[in-house]
């Protein structure tokens, strides 16, 4: 039986501004299923990252895939396989958040009544009915920030990337965004998300990937994970190498 297609690849993924080399050259397959998380401190190039998959930017060098679509050859292809979550929410502020998700859905072909049944279930299940008619402009941020979830859940995509997705929610928002992408992951899915919080990171990724200066140090599921010194876990890895220790 041949293998499946990875949800996510990247080979030797680049990324350059003039002198400043944001991303080294990026080595990483994500598979059906898991829950990834993209960690590191501030300019490490987790954003970077995300944006060549996306296609929000070019490769300087190497290539990235979408379910085994070349982002940048077939760019079309590798956005309809992904939902998609900004740092910062991009919300049209004139319109309401049915219309934003009237509009997405009619971007990823749905139509009709089951337009409009999904719109429904997903503003019920980001608990959004209330606000569902209000301006995006007179919404709060963590408002915001459940509207943009719904977007990238609403076309029920097989690979979710999510950059900061936690930024702004409550406790109670973060539980049931965190089961909904257990739920996805568990249904085959891939969730590819970047935090800073390591506590979320351990408890809900399957595996993690750590960037640190543009250069994945370390991989592998982040209770397994161990510094040099022996210490276990992805927070110890994470301040050990931030730190400008060695795993």
């Amino acid at each position: 039986m041949a293998a499946p297609v990875p949800a996510v690849r990247f080979e030797k993924a680049t990324k350059s501004y003039g002198r400043l080399l944001a991303l080294h050259p990026l080595d990483l397959t994500i598979a059906p299923g898991t829950l990834f998380a993209l960690v590191g401190p501030n300019g490490a190039g987790k954003t970077t990252a995300l944006g060549l998959l996306t296609g929000l930017l070019a490769p300087t060098a190497g290539r990235a895939w979408v379910g085994g679509f070349d982002v940048a050859r077939e760019p079309l292809e590798a956005r309809k396989r992904l939902g998609f979550v900004p740092d910062r929410p991009l919300l049209w502020p004139r319109w309401t958040p049915r219309e934003t998700l009237r509009f997405v859905g009619a971007v990823f072909g749905l139509s009709g009544s089951s337009l409009e049944e999904t719109i429904e279930g997903e503003l019920a299940a980001q608990g959004l009915l209330d606000v569902a008619d209000a301006r995006n402009d007179s919404l709060s941020h963590g408002t915001r920030q459940r509207v943009a979830l719904a977007q990238a859940f609403l076309h029920e995509p097989p690979l979710y990337v999510l950059d900061e997705p936690m930024v702004g929610l409550d406790p109670l928002a973060q539980r049931v965004v965190e089961n909904r992408l257990r739920q996805k992951a568990a249904a085959g899915a891939a969730v590819l998300f970047t935090t800073h919080q390591l506590a979320t990171a351990e408890g809900l990724a399957t595996e993690a990937g750590l960037l640190v200066a543009g250069r994945l140090v370390a991989q592998g599921p982040p209770r397994d994970m161990r510094t040099a010194g022996g210490e276990a876990g992805l927070q110890a890895v994470f301040f050990a190498a931030a730190e400008g220790g060695t795993r």
